[in-house]
């Protein structure tokens, strides 16, 4: 579930550019996701890129979606490091050779579970 498939198509696109919500949702989503992975994955899952290559993938993706969050939003909630994660997507996406998989390990099993708790708690917010 992603939270909003009630919604009409034409709403979630006039919403897109503006709600933070639709955002929060995009972040909450590719975290839950990423938890999935890596647990089936197993303690080795970093050395198997049929899990890495989809934990990367939606590392980027919440990047993206915190970069579009507008700055009024993101200095509400500085208790998020909003560049942070802005600039592990840019590692991700641009620096991929330097890549070092306990670097997303560290990510994965650290950072994402705790800006779940922060999107959820932003969310019950709303």
């Amino acid at each position: 579930m992603h939270g909003y498939e009630h919604l009409k198509p034409e709403l979630i696109r006039e919403m897109a550019e503006k709600d933070p919500l639709v955002y929060l949702v995009h972040i909450r989503d590719c975290c839950r996701r990423i938890a999935e992975y890596t647990a089936a994955g197993g303690t080795d899952w970093p050395s198997k890129p049929l899990v890495m290559d989809p934990v990367c993938r939606n590392i980027t993706i919440i990047g993206e979606a915190a970069r579009k969050l507008d700055e009024r939003f993101q200095r509400a909630h500085p208790e998020i490091s909003w560049s942070g994660i802005i600039g592990a997507r840019n590692i991700v996406m641009h620096g991929y050779e330097h890549l070092k998989p306990e670097l997303i390990r560290e990510m994965a099993e650290k950072d994402v579970p705790e800006l779940l708790a922060h999107c959820l708690r932003l969310m019950a917010e709303k």
